[in-house]
């Protein structure tokens, strides 16, 4: 029998079964599909992407250096209404989003959380019609940061903390949580002694819907709540940073900083980074491990092997490549404004792996207080020169070469507002900004689907024969250890060869992804399935086969036997393309089938002889 807290560990470890059966009673299955070239959206597949948009958010402020203003900015792709409530403030208010701009949503100040180690009543709950995107400001004068943040579809069970240390000038690391449901309970594994709750001993907590609860520690550097292990048994919302992070120590000023962070089921293993516009001196980098022996690598070469919790922490120049061999989670930061003395502060912002990008944002900027306003891109070179910003292509000599790995990165300034970025391929955003001794930044967005989740992709057929000018269509299998489906799991393709294409499609509910594309030219193709590091290959080899229709019991004539055949397989599928009795080859033997075969008859009136 499964305890609560063996449940709750289960990074592909033993016990993906019971954990998956957990998160199914409280999640809805998700399903979507779209890809460059073919498109195939079959019966059943109109659900919900497991990504940062959603109707239901429950968020809160953690406690910033002062009184914040707290804000919410709520965009979307159409328009819809919704409200905005904390219900232990007894606050409440309706709002309307109107595509193409930002809609405002200013918070009593008190909504901020400034108690530490006890459970409150200051969750903040949205709510909407259709789809939105929801981000969080949390403003004090020259301590400001944003968060991105995620629907409770998504919500998970188990999470590990990333902030940032204290380093003796405000000591004050810290994470909060929201509980998404009545009855929850919450078991926190701290890494540092922070007040009354030992490191390494787990406690309690419990919850019910809209309570919050704050962890921060002021102890002297090093001490650090990132890693602290927090796990439940529903889904909760967590939130990690610092009350005011001077970055790195030795730097000068501090300025709050917060994400949300994704549940360690949705953490990648590849990730593609591109330096802050303006700063001239790099950023800091932290790698947060969810297995024991996990390996880090940037540009290829390896850096640390971390255990579950550890953290790597870098400062990088230039747009780089982040690599482990296990499910790890990317932050990365911008320094104080002495470390390089232009105008800037620290922010944190999560580095979505690639394995969660998106072919489409609809992104904001808070509404004033920032001039300088920026968006990271990252893509694979195919997608450079297709990228669209606000319908208008990010020209390709904007971007350069992330070394040799196949993408490229820019840095594109932004005006305030609201604004929107398709691509016919996946791509990543960042969103950031600065002011005096200011800053924010947050993930554009991603999927959040259970990629750490995965440890087998399956491509079939892996081998097959086809006419030139027909379809084929190969489906990837994607499973947990335990062989159970993952949903929404993006799938990248890859055709190589006389036919050559691409695409991605989503899994539905039974871990399938199914891409099909059109061979035109004589030869052998290999396709590629893959999944960050998963990956498996199959062949399609195409021929000038002439298939022979109509002449259904093949004595080298059309008669009436021929009709009479096809009548009686009349509104069945087809056996294959080949099939001689679907002469129209669209798969299924109708009477449109014995029609055109009539007009081939070798002999007036179709006779036998």
């Amino acid at each position: 029998m499964f305890t609560l807290l063996s449940i709750n560990k289960c990074i592909t470890k033993s016990c993906y079964l019971a954990r998956k059966a957990i998160r199914l009673v409280f999640q809805t299955a998700w399903f979507a599909t779209g890809f460059f070239g073919v498109s195939v959206l079959s019966a059943g597949q109109a659900m919900a992407l497991p990504d940062s948009k959603g109707t239901d958010f429950w968020l809160m402020f953690n406690g910033n250096l002062g009184t914040p203003n707290a804000t919410l900015f709520i965009t979307g792709d159409i328009a819809t209404t919704g409200i905005v409530e904390i219900p232990g403030l007894s606050f409440s208010t309706p709002y309307t989003v109107i595509p193409g701009t930002v809609t405002t949503v200013t918070l009593p100040n008190t909504v901020s959380v400034t108690r530490v180690d006890t459970v409150g009543d200051k969750g903040v709950h949205v709510t909407a019609e259709d789809e939105v995107t929801v981000y969080g400001l949390n403003q004090v004068e020259f301590t400001t940061d944003a968060f991105l943040g995620l629907p409770t579809d998504i919500l998970g069970t188990e999470y590990i903390n990333q902030g940032y240390k204290n380093v003796n000038i405000v000591n004050a690391t810290q994470f909060g949580i929201v509980a998404a449901q009545d009855n929850t309970s919450v078991t926190i594994t701290p890494t540092v002694t922070t007040g009354s709750r030992l490191a390494g001993i787990p406690y309690t907590i419990n919850m019910n819907q809209g309570q919050t609860y704050q962890l921060r520690n002021s102890l002297p550097a090093p001490a650090d709540l990132s890693g602290s292990i927090i796990e439940s048994n529903l889904p909760i919302a967590v939130f990690g940073g610092h009350q005011c992070a001077n970055i790195p120590q030795g730097f000068f000023a501090c300025d709050h900083i917060v994400e949300q962070l994704p549940p360690a089921s949705t953490w990648g293993q590849s990730f593609v980074t591109m330096p802050l516009a303006t700063r001239t001196g790099g950023d800091t980098f932290r790698v947060l491990a969810s297995q024991d022996v996990t390996t880090v690598s940037i540009d290829g070469v390896v850096v640390a092997t971390l255990n579950r919790g550890g953290i790597y922490e870098t400062i990088l120049t230039n747009p780089a490549t982040i690599n482990t061999d296990a499910p790890a989670l990317v932050s990365q930061y911008s320094n104080s404004s002495s470390f390089d003395n232009v105008t800037s502060d620290p922010f944190k912002v999560v580095v979505p792996p690639f394995e969660q990008f998106l072919a489409g944002y609809t992104i904001t900027t808070p509404a004033s207080g920032f001039t300088a306003n920026f968006i990271n891109v990252v893509a694979s070179n195919a997608a450079v020169g297709s990228i669209t910003l606000d319908g208008i292509v990010i020209p390709a000599a904007d971007f350069v070469p992330i070394g040799s790995s196949g993408f490229s990165g820019a840095q594109v300034p932004i005006l305030l507002g609201s604004h929107t970025l398709n691509a016919p391929i996946p791509f990543g955003v960042t969103v950031y900004g600065f002011a005096s001794f200011d800053s924010y930044g947050y993930p554009g967005g991603l999927a959040l689907a259970d990629v750490a989740e995965l440890t087998d992709l399956i491509l079939t057929p892996t081998t097959a024969t086809n006419p030139v000018n027909t379809e084929h269509c190969v489906i990837a299998t994607a499973t947990d250890q335990d062989t159970v489906p993952l949903s929404g799991i993006r799938v990248d393709f890859d055709v190589t060869g006389v036919n050559p294409s691409s695409g991605f499609v989503f899994t539905n509910t039974s871990g399938n992804s199914e891409f099909c594309y059109i061979g035109t030219n004589v030869g052998m193709d290999t396709i590629i399935a893959s999944v960050g590091g998963f990956s498996d290959t199959a062949t399609s080899e195409w021929t000038s086969i002439t298939i022979v229709r109509c002449d259904i019991d093949s004595d080298n004539d059309v008669d009436r036997n021929d009709i009479d055949l096809i009548m009686a397989a009349r509104n069945t599928p087809a056996s294959g393309f080949d099939d001689p009795r679907d002469s129209d080859g669209n798969g299924i033997i109708n009477a449109n089938d014995s029609r055109q075969c009539v007009l081939q008859c070798t002999h007036s009136r179709c006779a036998i002889q």
